[in-house]
């Protein structure tokens, strides 16, 4: 089992470690979807570096959609599928079955509960964590392929949630249908392709920093909300003395 970010953050204090940011990075072998990292991209490729994930103690829906390849997903597809050291698609396939090729993607989509998930005192080192580092961000979307068991299984399923299971991991589970508590195996797929989120921040009626929004991709925060909470702390100019 991979560490947690709470059970680095203890070590870290322990040992007296340097910044927050030195910290070492949890290593993973694929994006996982609802992991909190580091993003990073250029023309050809992009990468996300976990650090930590949240402890859930209610189930977070997550949506889950079917979808033939486009040529730009199919292209970073068949790139994900070289750099794993794979066989071309076109070696493995007919074009009948190219043709009909699919993919999966799953999406949060229970922000408001991811929100008041991360804002809870069982949340509070990754919560402190994040504020350290305004870099850090969500991995909220995954786009990836299955074998073909799973596969039945997810054509199957009646919903998907995150959640937390019994040694403190983080989880995708299937709710409902034939296989109601199945747990999939992130490091089992396919994880080609992926979007992130920002987060958004205020304070609540005590002053404390608090996560407020979940932002995706290429949005910008509402309101009096900052990306970067310590711009909450800053005094107007109209009330400097």
């Amino acid at each position: 089992m991979r560490p947690t970010l709470t059970l680095i953050l203890l070590a870290c204090m322990l040992q007296a470690c340097g910044p927050l940011r030195q910290m070492q990075k949890v290593q993973s072998q694929i994006p996982q979807l609802g992991s909190i990292g580091e993003h990073r991209s250029s023309l050809f490729e992009k990468d996300f570096q976990k650090v930590g994930e949240p402890i859930l103690e209610r189930p977070i829906s997550v949506s889950l959609q079917s979808i033939p390849f486009s040529g730009n997903l199919k292209s970073r597809y068949e790139k994900y599928r070289v750099h794993m050291g794979r066989p071309p698609l076109a070696t493995t396939m007919d074009s009948v079955q190219l043709k009909n090729l699919s993919y999966y993607r799953a999406e949060i989509n229970d922000l408001v509960d991811l929100v008041g998930e991360l804002n809870q005192d069982y949340n509070s080192n990754l919560s402190s964590y994040l504020q350290e580092d305004k870099e850090l961000v969500l991995l909220s979307s995954i786009s990836f392929r299955g074998d073909n068991v799973l596969s039945g299984k997810l054509d199957s399923a009646e919903r998907l949630y995150l959640t937390t299971d019994r040694s403190g991991t983080m989880v995708l589970r299937i709710g409902g249908g034939i296989h109601d508590g199945f747990s999939i195996k992130q490091s089992d797929l396919e994880v080609f392709d992926f979007q992130k989120a920002n987060f958004c921040w205020d304070k609540d009626n005590k002053g404390r920093s608090r996560i407020a929004h979940i932002l995706m991709d290429g949005g910008s925060c509402p309101g009096e909300t900052e990306k970067d909470p310590k711009k909450l702390d800053k005094t107007p100019d109209y009330l400097k003395p």
